[in-house]
């Protein structure tokens, strides 16, 4: 499937991040004093550094490690890239081998991927040595130190491993840049042993008035965002509604369907019955059905889990990937089947089990759910619950028939 366009939210977060990079880098080589091949050195590193950071952000995006549509996802990495930006050219006026980079590291990595945070982290670690005429050690220290504050974001996320999580956060920040300095100087620093432990209280201060809104702000965001989504006032739902009553129709039972389903299997019932019920978004503006209710949901800034599945419709381009897709395919599927029966002319004779027996076990058979994390207990559960079920609504929302028709 071919890319859509890039939401304005997301693109106006990248060159956020990039205006900063370009800032940093030239505030730092006007207070190094630096010539201009010297500053144009540091903007060639900068178009490197932003190359790769837009590379892995928008593949970490691709393959769902960061949120698709929520735009505050990216909009947090570039306010927690500005924060971090400022705390190192703070650390200009201050003694080598002082730089709170674990801290760095682990705010970036509770807000991005370990990757992301550890790349960003590295550049402004190894833009700072240079703006100080820093050696190898003071480089060393500063890897060190990234390495273990975005591994400790993880441990950071269990609360009651955040004690233990702090308590090395400031050991590292004060023990790694003591070491090495003394590695370096053969001495020891009281300016630089002081000054990390006013790091080490700062980070610790810092995470634990963030820690709350920082792990616990994204499912949250998405669990009222997926209420916002299907709520019948809101702009798509209008359009839909206003584009066609039966389309309307046939997404609050797919909905319907597809949340009943999932609770029935223990799977995510939001982001199913959003997912159901936006499943063909796409036929608001036409062709490619697929590329556009994809670019809507993502312009609109659906939660991650809902554009994926979005993404997965029909097993065109991806087979479903999650349980919530392979249950918004089955309801899909079924609704699609009996609506065709029910227009066939002279009207054929047909029994809504049966039907539905016959076209799970088909798409079963294919193997499309075969990545998607649905047992086989789960797909029989899925399956009987659909048998019991009414699918189709006519245009009024009113019952058409019961069983067979």
């Amino acid at each position: 499937m071919k890319e859509s366009k890039m939401p304005a939210k997301r693109l106006q977060h990248y060159v956020i991040i990039a205006v900063l990079t370009v800032l940093l880098s030239v505030l730092f080589a006007y207070l190094s004093g630096l010539g201009a091949d010297i500053i144009f050195s540091y903007l060639l590193t900068d178009a490197v550094f932003l190359a790769v950071v837009l590379y892995m952000l928008e593949s970490n995006r691709l393959l769902g490690r960061l949120g698709i549509g929520l735009s505050s996802n990216y909009g947090r990495i570039a306010d927690w890239y500005g924060i971090c930006c400022a705390v190192a050219a703070g650390c200009y006026f201050l003694p080598g081998f002082v730089c709170p980079a674990a801290a760095i590291a682990l705010f970036l990595s509770i807000v991005s991927t370990v990757e992301i945070a550890i790349t960003l982290s590295m550049f402004l670690c190894v833009l700072l040595c240079l703006a100080q005429g820093g050696d190898f050690y003071e480089l060393a220290a500063y890897v060190v130190l990234i390495l273990i504050g975005a591994q400790l974001a993880k441990t950071m996320r269990e609360e009651k491993l955040r004690f233990w999580g702090c308590l090395l956060l400031m050991s590292v920040s004060v023990c790694i840049p003591v070491l090495f300095y003394y590695l370096a100087y053969k001495r020891s620093s009281f300016s630089v042993f002081g000054t990390s432990i006013a790091f080490g209280c700062a980070a610790i201060i810092l995470f634990a008035v963030c820690s709350r809104q920082l792990y616990g702000r994204s499912d949250g965001e998405d669990i009222v965002m997926y209420e916002k989504i299907i709520d019948e006032d809101y702009p798509f739902v209008v359009d839909i509604r206003r584009y066609s009553r039966a389309e309307y129709v046939r997404a609050v039972r797919a909905a319907t369907l597809a949340r009943k389903c999932a609770a029935e299997i223990d799977a995510n019932e939001l982001a199913a019955a959003a997912a159901g019920f936006y499943y063909r978004l796409g036929i608001l503006e036409g062709e490619p059905f697929v590329e556009n209710g994809v670019r809507l949901a993502e312009e609109g800034c659906f939660p991650a889990a809902v554009i994926s599945i979005l993404s997965e419709y029909g097993g065109e381009e991806k087979m479903p990937s999650t349980r919530e897709s392979a249950i918004v395919h089955m309801v899909d599927a079924c609704i699609k089947k009996i609506e065709f029966l029910r227009t066939q002319e002279p009207p054929a004779s047909w029994n809504q089990e049966m039907i539905i027996y016959q076209t799970l076990n088909e798409l079963s058979a294919t193997g499309i759910y075969d990545e998607s994390g649905l047992s086989m207990n789960q797909f029989l559960k899925v399956r009987e619950l659909l048998v019991r079920e009414e699918i189709v609504y006519d245009n009024t929302g009113s019952r058409r028939g019961e069983g067979a028709v």
